[in-house]
């Protein structure tokens, strides 16, 4: 906001089809990195989308090509049910039921008042921020998209939210291109490409064996997070 560049430059190609795990301590850029590609932030030089300049394209259009799971699910619409199609208002009832088994949302479903019509109220009050970020992985996974972004979308939820969560997104990066923002190192192992951040640069990119096997900064991430267990 106050015009100082959350980043040093990056250069980056992200190919159709390939998932990407992008790495570093809290504060190394990475979360900026996809805001930008979300379009929530300026940038300076060449950002461009299949050869067009991202800022040239309408937010709309843009948003169309888009799912998002942030750190924080934002739940806006009044009811379970409004919420999922958020993204996808005229999704079929099999499309619903299914986006809602691969999201894990059947295991709560039932204790709703209302099932799906159940009001929320303000903040998602009726769940608890697992059962929260569950709804927002449906609403994600109801929408088929051409660029799945995903910022620690696990961070907030116990060890079983978490493994469902990340489960249910794993499945649906494979046929998705897919940028993940992640802590857990655990569940990486066979993504296409890591990259990791440093300072606001990109400072090693390859897969997850290479990485770990060369001495440098994810093989240090890896020994924090080893030491840390």
């Amino acid at each position: 906001p106050n015009g100082t560049p959350l980043t040093q430059p990056l250069t980056f190609d992200i190919r159709a089809g390939q998932r990407i795990a992008l790495v570093g301590i809290s504060g190394a850029g990475k979360s900026s990195l996809l805001n930008a590609l979300l379009g929530f932030l300026p940038y300076r030089g060449s950002l461009t989308v299949n050869g067009k300049a991202l800022n040239s394209l309408t937010s709309e259009s843009w948003r169309k090509q888009l799912s998002w799971v942030g750190q924080n699910p934002h739940l806006p619409e009044p009811t379970l049910r409004s919420n999922i199609l958020l993204g996808n208002p005229q999704a079929s009832l099999v499309e619903l039921q299914l986006a809602i088994e691969r999201a894990y949302v059947q295991e709560f479903l039932l204790q709703l008042p209302q099932g799906l019509e159940t009001t929320l109220g303000d903040g998602a009050a009726r769940l608890s921020v697992g059962q929260a970020q569950r709804v927002a992985v449906a609403r994600a996974l109801i929408h088929p998209c051409n660029l799945l972004l995903l910022d620690e979308p696990s961070a907030s939820l116990d060890a079983h939210s978490e493994e469902l969560v990340m489960s249910a997104l794993n499945a649906a990066a494979r046929s998705q291109t897919t940028l993940l923002v992640t802590h857990q190192l655990n569940d990486i192992t066979d993504y296409d490409a890591i990259w990791v951040m440093e300072e606001g640069r990109l400072v090693q990119q390859g897969d997850y064996q290479t990485l770990r096997a060369e001495a440098g900064p994810f093989a240090a991430l890896l020994a924090q997070r080893q030491g840390a267990l």
